[in-house]
């Protein structure tokens, strides 16, 4: 079909605008329909399955068949519903990360930006202190000197994610303080947390939007990671890269499905994720539009 029969054929369905927009963006439409068919799956998923995650009445170490689609583990365990179960856990995870790591590194960012200053001027300098160091290393020494948990692997991603967000958010808010708006504002008399709420913070809500979706992208591949090399989510508790890690010792004598199926479903929601970050990047920049 060509572009301009695609394009008529979007005009007969009669989509409301936004819609044929996102349309448009084939990478945006793209990793929303992944998305939402890996969501779908892993809440619908036990629901059709009817297994338990932990349910250890099965044979050990089948291989995939009709009744075990993606086959047993060493102890017996169903891996498809231990995978849904994952699915979920990795999402929920990644959700809270990214939500900790906007909203300190956005207010952080808003105050350091408007202030300026020496009061922007120290809290960059430990921002780039914190950013000479890898993300992953950064989380994983945070996570060990709490303590190796769950919550101490999600607060130290979330921690080693806020100087990005933070370096993002000061970036816009230097861009947007010199605008003739912000600058009659301030000439009136009106407060600084006045207009920072609602001058300066609604106008970075699209370059906020898009850094979400990649920071969810970074929050499943590091805690797959971390749960990978024993710091975060332990066994039984079902967690893909956990799962990999169950599995791995297995690859060499042909179990290959205990690794496999939780790093395909990784490797599917990254995807997604950095998908909908960069159609959304291009969707909300008023400069990319075609």
């Amino acid at each position: 079909m060509t572009a301009s029969a695609t394009i008529e054929a979007r005009r007969r369905i009669n989509l409301p605008a936004w819609a044929r927009e996102i349309a448009g963006e084939q990478g945006l439409a793209a990793g929303l329909a992944l998305l939402a068919t890996l969501i779908l799956t892993a809440l619908l998923g036990p629901l059709l399955d009817g297994d338990n995650a932990n349910a250890t009445a099965y044979g050990t170490l089948l291989p995939p068949s009709g009744r075990h689609l993606f086959g047993t583990d060493d102890v017996g365990r169903d891996v498809l519903a231990r995978v849904f179960d994952a699915i979920r856990l990795d999402l929920e995870l990644a959700l809270v990360i990214c939500a900790l790591a906007m909203l300190v590194g956005a207010t952080i960012g808003l105050f350091s930006g408007y202030a300026g200053g020496v009061v922007d001027l120290i809290v960059m300098r430990l921002v780039d202190i914190m950013m000479s160091i890898p993300v992953f290393i950064l989380a994983l020494i945070t996570a060990v000197v709490l303590g190796n948990t769950e919550q101490t692997m999600v607060l130290a991603i979330a921690f080693a994610y806020t100087p990005v967000a933070v370096r993002i958010v000061r970036s816009q808010v230097l861009s947007l303080r010199e605008l003739p708006m912000i600058e009659t504002s301030r000439a009136i008399g009106t407060p600084a947390w006045r207009i920072v709420l609602w001058h300066i913070l609604p106008n970075t809500f699209s370059v906020l939007t898009a850094q979400a979706t990649l920071f969810l992208a970074w929050a499943i591949l590091d805690t797959a990671a971390m749960s990978f090399i024993g710091v975060g989510v332990h066994p039984p508790t079902p967690e893909l890269g956990a799962m990999i890690a169950e599995g791995s010792q297995y690859i060499v004598s042909g179990q290959w499905w205990l690794s496999v199926f939780p790093g395909i479903f990784i490797a599917m929601l990254v995807i997604s994720f950095n998908l909908v970050g960069d159609g959304l990047r291009d969707y909300l920049d008023p400069r990319s539009r075609r």
